[in-house]
């Protein structure tokens, strides 16, 4: 809803299942492409966002698929980007969704530079959580190998409720100072 302000919103979808499953949900505005060869016009969009794409194995360059990014943002346009954080926080969780590479702030902040990008915010994010996941890696290293599992399941109801607040009393200390550590890195960028 808020991403109508922008205008009517766009997806990309890199597989055909996915697309497939997309129509029978009735979902629009879902392209076939993929984050290194987007399948858009130069200064396409004022506004496109990247979350936890860029990390993923199939993206064989992440430099070559933020300058994509930003060939198709218009001048003045903004990319909101959301990536793993830590490579030493490499877990089961990584294996089973496919995660080629995780990140620093820095190693952030310098692909975008790189692509052209002029970096308004870039921090760590999900900070609550951090302690939580730091326990589970270490034991992940003491326990005898298992087969990769994913972490991410629905979990309704007042635990929703309850990290939604946690996670927009972050975006309050992101946008002001930044977070130093955190399972995340977000960014936000302007292409010049």
């Amino acid at each position: 809803a808020c991403l109508s302000a922008f205008g009517a919103p766009v997806g990309l979808e890199r597989h055909p299942a996915g697309l497939a499953l997309a129509r029978e949900r009735r979902l629009p505005g879902l392209v076939r492409g993929t984050v290194e060869r987007l399948p858009f016009a130069d200064s396409s969009f004022e506004l496109a966002s990247c979350l936890d794409v860029l990390y993923h194995r199939g993206v064989a360059s992440d430099a070559a698929a933020l300058a994509e990014l930003h060939r198709a943002l218009r001048p003045g346009g903004w990319l909101l980007l959301r990536l793993p954080a830590y490579e030493w926080m490499r877990r089961r969780h990584d294996a089973a969704v496919h995660t080629a590479r995780r990140y620093t702030r820095g190693r952030v902040r310098a692909l975008l530079q790189e692509a052209g990008f002029r970096v308004a915010i870039c921090s760590y994010a999900n900070a609550f959580l951090f302690p939580a996941a730091l326990a589970v890696a270490g034991w992940e290293r003491l326990s005898p190998p298992a087969a990769p599992r994913s972490d991410l399941e629905l979990r309704p109801g007042v635990w929703n409720a309850l990290l939604e607040r946690v996670l927009a009393a972050e975006a309050w200390w992101i946008v002001r100072t930044g977070l130093p550590f955190g399972l995340s890195v977000v960014a936000l960028a302007e292409r010049r």
